[in-house]
């Protein structure tokens, strides 16, 4: 019953596409394996190379050095991690590379299998010569590389050689068999597949298939080899004679016959070989007899010799050919085969096996008269593009659910993936309808940013964000494509060792700018914004031109352990996840949701909590198409004012009734000047299938919000995710953050459109409001732009210990991964705590999904509702803090909401950031409710450990302790604000003020605050260090007058003795502070002139001794103010007390001090008088008195 192609419009999986660069740098080893002539030589041991990411010059080394040409994953039938590994074949073929994939491992595992290996050969490996296998009994994975050279290499990997990069740090013979079959030297081997790890099948070119056995305790040097023909006489001579006619195919520089296998399968039970061969046939071997039981075409018809030349297969094709079981058994059917013809539009053809050595009877077609194609991605008469089946796999699901079959589809660089659950009794009846699709990657789909001069930022910064986004372009492609732009436009290509890839890019660009633009003339600026935009609109070109050969498609593999298919591209691979509620919505159209609506898991119609009708898919799908189409409309000008604009709206706190807000809005984003009336109608109609703007339902948005809630799985999986594993649920969580943040601002542009702009005289709109809806949806739209500011930007991780809980991030990290790696916040952060879902009640593809919407939910506070968002923002800004990035937490700051504890965090920043003038305006503003206590909220774990224990207990403890703290805080940075927050402490009670009195007196000695620390010391015990310590301070800042001015009760004893002492100690009187003066002062300052006095004689001594002022000038009359201040002051102790004591102390037997009085110190004034006038005359010989004796009354 020949019928059109499939109808499969309905998208309900996902894809998520990964690179596949190391996860961490100095993770790849590469291996050298020796050929034929040098592996029997004992070489000593090397040590394998460690190779980073390199740069290539050209498009052509990028592909041969980065894009594989072959390539799969394989699935251990053991289920001990590392169980998924990727293979590929790069650099033409010479070298063999082998990771894990693995998404998650039991919580009992220490460390990942982050280690990448690749084996160098030096004959290159043959197209299809590559197969895996493991020991059920053992933890090993064997690899099986059959070379151009018609080389047997068995290489046996134990688990640590993916944990450690010196694992296979020994002899190459001890794990690296070399065998070279005698049957290679005169047939060639096309195909190898690994029955086991005990059993190869090779196709040999001659129509042949040889079988390659060994023991279990074999190391893989020697393989018993069996070989078998399919009987007929030529097949032994075509062994022999190579002919090459009509009947054999070039391929890969070799004539294959006709008959040669191109798939092979073993059955079930191990007893039997099914093959496809070049000339469209099947046939199935009995391994036991050596002879063919079964063969017929494809398609099963009979076929003319001369109709087989234009039959022949693709000899590089290998997968037309699959053995599966299906739960539900038709007929005594043991098991069941699926083959694939591309000839004729691609057909698939179903077979049933009941006894494979008997013939026709024992296998028939189980639908001999269907046709069943392969769905059509482009299935309209207008299209040109021509799709082929690259690649299919079907399995019988566990647990009893239906057959499941994925088709990859390919043209040129597209392809899409399909799928197709069902019971072989019913499969001809739901082939045509019940197909689904996978959805692709959209974030490769974002198109490149537009600047103009009214942005707040230039072309260079757009562009870098753009390009540098996390996960968007691998470094391999980036850096190759800065070489490539710098080579094809005569631009130098920047090699500064020390500039990162982003300087050196915006060097390369700037450089290409300035050709255009010579520096001697006048430049106008705005044709250097458009040559710039232009230059960045090209070096994006580049790297998509290099990143879409990335992903050329390669295979398809089936995990029916964990029930998900994965994609393999030339440098990449790509997981498939089943869609989110909202996904399933916003990526259909409505026609296919209505079309389609039995693939649905539950198009419910029930009641909702109030009593409405819940929306059907294809209803809220209506809605948010119309949402998206209209925001699509908008010009770049709108574009930016909506974002812009939406920005304060959302994260300052409102001052304004909601309908004010929307109004302000709409204005300020100027909707009336740029939506015209085509957009108006457009959008109308747009809502026509829901009854237009009167169809407009709160509650159909109310459903659209509830899709993107969900609720955290509370049973402990015993999961952890592996670094691949995070890497999938970080990009997922990317995609889905992206899908949903877009449709909230498609539809907060529709209500606020809709609200200010439809007349409700016109449209009654009795079931919108407006306010709620716009309410709802900027609280979604705070949560989502979080998460979008978490997703794209990066910080480097920090050195975490291995020992660490298990719900860290931290207990995932192996000894591997000691490298510096970044990565995004999101996935630093937030994303290793929640345990990935467990596969074992659901299959993978839905347990992804899950484990991606349980990241979301876990950023804005998981399960628990008493978590705020607001608490969420301060705990990201503590955690950014406690981990020094400064840059992110001043971007971030944005985000932060006016509360209390919100305000200190604002000023640990600015402390931070050494502006602590701002800092302490924070942290007062803070201090009234963080001194208050808050039972509900733990400090230190909601700081993420900005605050140490000690530092918590500061808070809610009080106005005094919540001061001490800022004190401790500032003391390393600022003693003025040290000083201000002591003062601030001690205005409030406290238990033991004297810490706090230390603190305000030491840190106001160092701003020179000289009555501040008075007032400190006064309170403080008496301590002559402290006083001692203020004193000289003081002086030293020449605050002598405050000093004078200070009372000081009950210390002026001890400051008139430290004065004095400084005083004995002062014999420079040029410099520094002059203490005899000072110590005069203090004593005239509180009526001690006698005192006085003699401190002013004591320094006139001193400076006779040193010849002070005997030259006269300003020397001299300082000397002169010596001799009247100690008379005025001798003359102010009173008649008859006119007195003091000069000279040195009185030592027993040594010189006694002099009594001075009054009258000898005015004779010494006026004999210095008369010497000064002696010297004024020009009579130098007279230099003492009357007898010629010095003038001495001291």
């Amino acid at each position: 019953m020949e019928k059109n192609v499939p109808i499969s419009t309905l998208c309900l999986y996902k894809e998520t596409r990964l690179d596949l660069d190391p996860h961490i740098s100095g993770s790849k080893v590469r291996i050298c394996i020796p050929s034929t002539a040098t592996f029997s030589r004992k070489s000593p041991s090397q040590r394998p190379s460690l190779t980073n990411l390199p740069r290539f010059k050209d498009e052509q080394t990028f592909g041969k050095h980065c894009l594989a040409s072959s390539g799969s994953i394989y699935l251990r039938k053991s289920k001990r991690y590392p169980r998924t590994f990727l293979w590929r074949t790069l650099e033409d073929s010479q070298v063999l590379e082998v990771r894990s994939v693995d998404l998650s491992k039991n919580e009992r595992e220490p460390q990942d299998a982050s280690i990448i290996l690749q084996f160098s050969f030096l004959n290159g490996i043959r197209h299809g010569g590559v197969a895996l296998a493991d020991l059920q009994d053992q933890d090993i994975l064997s690899v099986f590389v059959l070379t151009k050279g018609n080389e047997l290499y068995t290489i046996t990997l134990r688990p640590d050689s993916f944990y450690h990069a010196a694992a296979l740090d020994e002899d190459t013979g001890k794990w690296c068999k070399l065998f070279k079959p005698a049957s290679f030297t005169i047939s060639t081997p096309h195909r190898l597949v690994a029955c086991s790890s005990l059993e190869l099948v090779v196709a040999l070119g001659d129509g042949r298939l040889m079988r390659l056995t060994r023991k279990g305790q074999d190391d893989g040097s020697f393989w018993h080899e069996s070989t078998y023909n399919d009987g007929q006489w030529g097949s032994s001579l075509r062994g022999l004679v190579r002919w090459q006619g009509s009947n054999t195919v070039r391929y890969d520089g070799n004539a294959l016959d006709q008959t040669t296998a191109i798939a092979i399968a073993p059955s079930p039970d191990g007893n039997h070989l099914y093959t496809v061969c070049l000339n469209h046939s099947i046939k199935v071997w009995n391994l036991k007899t050596g002879k063919v039981g079964f063969t017929r075409d494809l398609l099963n018809k009979h076929r003319e010799p001369q109709e087989l030349p234009k039959l022949m297969l693709n000899p590089s094709v290998s997968r037309v050919l699959q053995i599966f079981q299906a739960e539900r058994i038709m007929d005594g059917d043991e098991y069941y085969f699926l083959t694939f013809s591309p000839h004729n539009s691609g057909v698939f053809k179903f077979w049933a096996v009941r006894d494979a050595d008997h013939g026709a009877r024992g296998i028939r077609d189980l639908f001999p008269e269907a046709t069943f194609r392969p769905p059509d991605p482009d299935p309209s008469p207008e299209s040109k593009a021509i799709w082929t089946v690259a690649d299919f796999s079907i399995q019988s699901n566990q647990k009893g659910r239906e057959t499941e079959m994925w088709v990859l589809m390919r043209s040129n660089r597209l392809y899409k993936l399909y799928n197709l659950k069902f019971n072989l009794e019913d499969l001809s009846e739901i082939w045509q309808h019940d197909w689904s699709t996978t959805a692709m990657e959209t974030l490769d789909q974002q198109s490149y940013p537009q600047t103009s001069h009214l942005e707040p930022e230039d072309a260079t910064e757009v562009w870098l964000k753009f390009i540098f986004q996390p996960s968007k372009y691998p470094v391999t492609v980036l850096e190759t494509a800065l070489s490539v732009y710098c080579l094809g436009r005569a631009v130098e290509v920047p090699s500064n060792p020390k500039a990162s890839l982003q300087e050196r890019v915006c060097s390369a660009v700037s450089a290409r700018v300035q050709l255009h633009f010579p520096a001697s003339a006048d430049v106008d600026f705005e044709k250097l914004r458009v040559a710039e935009s232009q230059e960045w609109l090209t070096f994006w070109q580049d790297v998509c031109d290099l990143n879409r050969s990335r992903w050329g498609v390669v295979s398809l593999a089936y995990d029916d352990h964990m029930a998900m298919p994965w994609v393999i591209f030339a440098d990449g691979c790509s997981a498939t996840r089943e869609c989110s509620r909202l996904e399933i919505i916003a990526q259909n159209t409505p026609k296919d949701l209505v079309r389609s609506l039995n693939l649905l898991e539950a198009p419910s119609v029930e009641m909702d909590a109030e009593g409405n009708e819940r929306q059907l898919p294809d209803e809220l799908a209506i809605l948010i198409e119309a949402a998206a189409d209209f925001r699509q409309s908008f010009g770049h000008r709108l574009q930016q004012g909506y974002h812009d604009t939406l920005v304060p709206e959302l994260w300052h706190d409102p001052s304004h009734s909601v309908p004010i807000r929307i109004q302000t809005l709409y204005d300020s984003c100027d909707f009336a000047s740029h939506i015209g009336d085509k957009q108006f109608n457009d959008l109308q109609a747009a809502l026509e299938p829901i009854g237009g703007f009167d169809g407009l339902d709160t509650n159909s948005f109310i459903a659209i919000f509830e899709t993107l809630s969900s609720v955290m799985s509370i049973e402990a999986s015993g999961l952890l995710s592996t670094r691949f594993g995070l890497k999938v649920l970080v990009k997922g969580a990317q995609e889905m953050i992206y899908l949903h943040e877009r449709i909230l601002l498609d539809l907060l542009a529709l209500v606020v459109f809709v609200d200010m702009e439809v007349d409700r005289d016109d449209f009654h709109m009795e079931n919108f409001h407006a306010g709620r809806i716009y309410i709802e949806l900027l609280n979604l739209l705070k949560q989502y732009q979080l998460m979008q500011w978490l997703a794209t930007n990066i910080r480097p991780e920090q050195t975490h210990d291995t020992q660490s809980s298990a719900t860290n991030h931290k207990s995932i990290i192996s000894d591997s991964s000691s490298l510096s790696r970044s990565s995004t916040i999101l996935e630093n952060l937030f994303a290793a705590d929640p345990k990935p879902q467990s596969y074992s009640t659901q299959p993978q593809t839905a347990a992804l999904t899950h484990s991606i919407q349980d990241i979301l939910k876990w950023v804005v506070g998981g399960n628990d509702v008493s978590i705020t968002l607001d608490r969420v923002l301060v705990h990201i800004q503590c955690n950014l803090l406690a981990n020094s990035n400064l840059g992110l937490a001043s971007d971030f700051l944005r985000y932060q909401p006016s509360t209390a504890w919100s305000t200190y965090v604002k000023g640990r920043l600015y402390l931070a950031r050494a502006e602590y003038t701002t800092a302490a305006i924070y942290f007062k503003k803070a201090a009234f409710n963080l001194s208050r206590p808050s039972p509900s909220l733990n400090y230190q774990t909601a700081s993420s450990h900005l605050l140490t224990s000690n530092e918590a207990t500061h808070l809610s403890s009080g106005l005094s302790a919540y001061y001490t703290h800022i004190i401790q805080l500032f003391t390393p940075h600022s003693q003025t604000q040290t000083s201000h927050f002591a003062s601030l402490a001690l205005s409030h009670p406290t238990a033991n003020p004297t810490p706090l009195l230390e603190t305000l007196f030491h840190s106001s000695l160092a701003t020179s605050s000289f009555p501040q620390a008075y007032s400190a010391l006064t309170r403080l015990p008496p301590n002559p260090t402290h006083l001692s310590t203020l004193l000289q301070k003081m002086l030293a800042q020449n605050a002598a007058p405050l000093l004078l001015a200070l009372p000081f009760p009950a210390l002026h004893p001890l400051i008139d003795d430290i004065l004095a002492q400084k005083a004995r100690e002062c014999w420079d009187l040029h410099q520094g502070p002059q203490y005899h003066r000072i110590l005069a002062a203090w004593r005239i300052r509180h009526h001690d002139f006698r005192g006085a006095a003699a401190v002013l004689l004591e320094r006139l001594e001193r400076m006779r001794a040193v010849g002070w002022g005997g030259g006269g000038g300003e020397e001299g009359e300082e000397v002169l103010g010596e001799w009247l201040g100690v008379v005025n002051l001798m003359a102010c102790v009173g008649e008859g007390e006119a007195w003091v004591l000069s000279g040195g102390e009185e030592e027993e037997g040594g010189k006694r001090r002099k009594v001075v009085t009054i009258g000898d110190v005015r004779r010494g004034y006026q004999e210095e008088l008369d010497r000064r006038a002696v010297i004024e005359g020009g009579r130098f010989g007279i230099l003492g008195g009357g007898g010629g004796e010095e003038m001495d009354i001291l």
